[in-house]
């Protein structure tokens, strides 16, 4: 993901292929620190590593500098006025005309804080609802905004995303990346990064990306939780169907319909990146990796490991510990792997 400041121009951004291109831009108050922004540029890091149908490019600026940016007119994108619970955003004239023509070429727009009373110095309070945090209720009584009927901390009204605070940034993410992407696949990552209140155990990258696919398969869900839960002494195939009570045919079948692969390949992935998280968060020697990831011997956990990263798990773990970025290693798509006798059995 760039972060951009038209200070420095602009920086060259490849996006994956078969990913949609979503803009965020991201305004600050003139003299706000850009770390203010650090929870959206995170946000939406996190969205770029977990979900496989879009790409957000986020950058991060001024609005005096945003303005005079040629670039500013770009298709598919969302602009996040950013400000805080002190201070009420007030623009003078020239600024409300750059604001009023950010509005206009955007996509959808999002405020925060005081800069929901950006609505009311361009006259668009009374369009929409918007979340108001309390310091500002009293000023907000006194001009065209309108308070959510049920006074939420985020509210989508509209093409209009609004948060009473920086705190409740995620949440009003989450709104638009379930527009993007679907309410399915946002749920989940909100699960995965531990922004929902229930105590569901954890899934991992892998299950996540696989749940989005399925779509809501109730039986894939649930196979996915057994597996996260046998990763060390992986169940047979006949294994699985029996705790989830349904046929070995039903459920290669489903498996099938929804990945192109069988339950087995699938489970090896699971397995694949539990053995890479213990490889570069741990010091387990590699062969207790592999006993901990049910794959029985070193040179069986290396093919695996090697066929999805590319890498053996000793190039692995000593780029992790020497600090490599992440993304210089990061998996391979999720794909159908080549049929062979070991989808048959348990490795």
């Amino acid at each position: 993901m760039t972060h951009y400041s038209p200070r420095h121009g602009a920086t060259d951004f490849a996006v994956a292929r078969g990913r949609q291109l979503r803009n965020i831009d991201v305004i600050l108050p003139n003299g706000a620190p850009r770390s203010s922004a650090q929870i959206v540029t995170d946000m939406f890091q996190a969205a770029n590593d977990l979900l496989e149908d879009v790409q957000y490019k986020v950058r991060v600026c001024g609005l005096d500098l945003f303005a005079s940016d040629p670039s500013a007119a770009r298709s598919r994108r969302l602009v996040v006025f950013l400000g805080d619970i002190h201070t009420r955003w007030q623009l003078d004239a020239k600024e409300r005309a750059r604001v009023n023509q950010v509005m206009r070429l955007a996509d959808r727009n999002a405020f925060v804080g005081g800069a929901v009373f950006l609505l009311d110095a361009l006259a668009r309070g009374k369009d929409h609802d918007v979340a108001i945090h309390p310091n500002f209720l009293a000023s907000a009584s006194e001009c065209s905004l309108r308070q959510d009927a049920d006074g939420a901390a985020t509210v989508m009204s509209g093409t209009v995303h609004s948060a009473i605070s920086s705190f409740a940034i995620p949440r009003m993410l989450l709104d638009i990346i379930a527009a993007d992407c679907g309410r399915l696949a946002a749920d989940g990552m909100a699960h995965y990064l531990g922004l929902e209140a229930d105590k569901r155990p954890a899934k991992s990258r892998v299950a996540l990306n696989l749940e989005q696919k399925a779509a809501g398969d109730m039986l894939i869900s649930q196979a996915l939780t057994v597996m996260q839960e046998n990763i060390e002494a992986p169940l047979s195939v006949a294994e699985l169907a029996g705790v989830l009570n349904v046929s070995t045919r039903c459920l290669q079948r489903r498996f099938t319909r929804h990945f192109d692969r069988s339950p087995l390949g699938v489970y090896r992935s699971l397995r694949v990146e539990r053995a890479h998280q213990l490889l570069t968060q741990t010091d387990l020697p590699a062969r207790q990796v592999a006993a901990a990831t049910g794959f029985g011997s070193y040179q069986s956990l290396s093919q695996h490991i090697r066929e999805t990263y590319g890498h053996s798990p000793d190039v692995i773990r000593r780029s992790a510990f020497r600090g490599v970025a992440p993304e210089t290693m990061r998996p391979r798509r999720f794909r159908q792997s080549k049929t062979s006798q070991s989808e048959s059995r348990m490795l």
